[in-house]
């Protein structure tokens, strides 16, 4: 079996679950709520660490590791790496207050909670003031699809667990905190659980063999926040305190962590 192979937790993208085992969010009150506001762990590499204003989260990290990158992405990873030592950033496509985009929205989020939204044929998440849609009316991806940060998302609930297909994210965006990079053709494969009153999990699969001899794994952890100052959040921009300023080159210095 090749190791592009869809296995285990993704067996039900496989061929797709039959028509008597989904069903869509239609406004049907028993359907699953994820809705609220969330704070995830925060996956990145062995060393690195999450900013404020969350403090104290948890990590998690990816499996396989370390990363069973391809030759060509070696080298990129090797040439971040070398690049941080001298305190300067690449690949942060935040240095110009660019979104950061998918799969980072989901595996980081730094500083800011997420909000889940469920409204009829759809679901939001909702981090650094940009929203991320999950469509679950039914509909495919488009086929002419022009990359973007986030992508497309579609999606079907089985049970409890939400299924989620990305596809069609620009190449420029990282995958974690340690601005590991992806390729062109990066298909995200993900599901997210309420597994109790008060957590998510988000299990995710990330699939690039431009990038990754292998796929990619983790699961974030998220955890309902209620305290009654979480009701206003403030807004925030980019261009507020940014600390990452970039210089021609589109590098930065490296203050983030």
């Amino acid at each position: 079996m090749s190791l592009w192979a869809v296995a285990g937790a993704d067996a039900a993208f496989a061929d797709g679950p039959s028509a008597a085992s989904r069903y869509q969010l239609k406004g049907n009150t028993s359907a699953p709520d994820i809705s609220g506001l969330w704070s995830g762990t925060f996956t990145t590499a062995p060393g690195q660490r999450a900013q404020t204003p969350i403090p104290d989260r948890k990590y998690t990290r990816w499996y396989p590791w370390p990363l069973p990158l391809t030759p060509e992405y070696q080298k990129k990873v090797e040439a971040r790496a070398e690049a941080a030592k001298s305190g300067r950033v690449i690949g942060d496509a935040g240095v110009r207050c660019l979104p950061s985009g998918m799969p980072w929205k989901i595996t980081v989020n730094p500083g800011f909670p997420i909000e889940v939204i469920q409204t009829p044929g759809q679901v939001s998440f909702w981090g650094g003031n940009r929203p991320m849609v999950v469509y679950t009316d039914g509909r495919g991806h488009p086929a002419d699809l022009k990359p973007t940060y986030d992508g497309h998302s579609i999606g079907y609930w089985i049970g409890d667990t939400l299924y989620v297909d990305t596809v069609g994210i620009i190449a420029s965006t990282a995958i974690d905190a340690a601005y590991h990079p992806h390729g062109s053709g990066l298909h995200l494969k993900w599901q997210v659980q309420r597994v109790d009153a008060t957590h998510l999990h988000a299990r995710m699969t990330l699939y690039d063999a431009e990038a990754f001899r292998e796929p990619l794994s983790t699961t974030i952890i998220y955890e309902l926040l209620t305290e009654p100052r979480m009701d206003m959040i403030d807004d925030a921009s980019c261009f507020e305190n940014n600390r990452n300023l970039p210089d021609e080159n589109d590098e930065s210095g490296f203050k983030h962590f």
